[in-house]
């Protein structure tokens, strides 16, 4: 019997008539609380809610059937809430709930001034006067021997 377009499941694990962000079960948006995107091993998405109610016992071992494909997920040892979530659902719900965030930006120069691009004199340190040191003698104008009259001779 052919199912209409509207309820037709696609190979991403979402019903074509449905968004990207809905559990294709109870067919609620994914949200950061009781409804978050679970992948089961299979790859196919749904919301914690339903993958909850499908954990069954089944040869003493909990398992996950997947309602689109019949492959069994093991459950995790801390239950449902320890499957991977699906990274680009919840990073599309919470990019969604939360509010944008943006650099600081940096005031804008006042209307009809030039930007500054040096130190303004007046916040410059003075360095005062500096040390003077005295140059040492040489005996000649090689550049290599040093003051020599207060060295031993060689």
């Amino acid at each position: 019997m052919l199912q209409p377009e509207s309820s037709r499941v696609s190979e991403e694990g979402t019903a074509t008539g449905s968004r990207r962000g809905d559990c294709i079960i109870c067919y609620s948006a994914y949200d950061l609380a009781g409804h978050l995107p679970r992948r089961l091993y299979c790859g196919h998405t749904f919301c914690q809610a339903c993958v909850r109610r499908l954990d069954t016992v089944a040869h003493e071992q909990r398992w996950v059937p997947c309602p689109q494909c019949r492959q069994s997920t093991p459950t995790p040892r801390g239950g449902v809430a320890m499957l991977d979530l699906d990274l680009a659902a919840f990073l599309a719900v919470r990019a969604e709930r939360e509010p944008p965030r943006t650099e600081p930006q940096r005031p804008a120069p006042p209307k009809g001034s030039t930007a500054v691009t040096q130190q303004p004199a007046r916040l410059r340190p003075t360095l005062g006067t500096q040390p003077h040191f005295p140059q040492p003698r040489r005996c000649c104008s090689c550049g290599l021997c040093w003051d020599t009259l207060d060295s031993p001779q060689v």
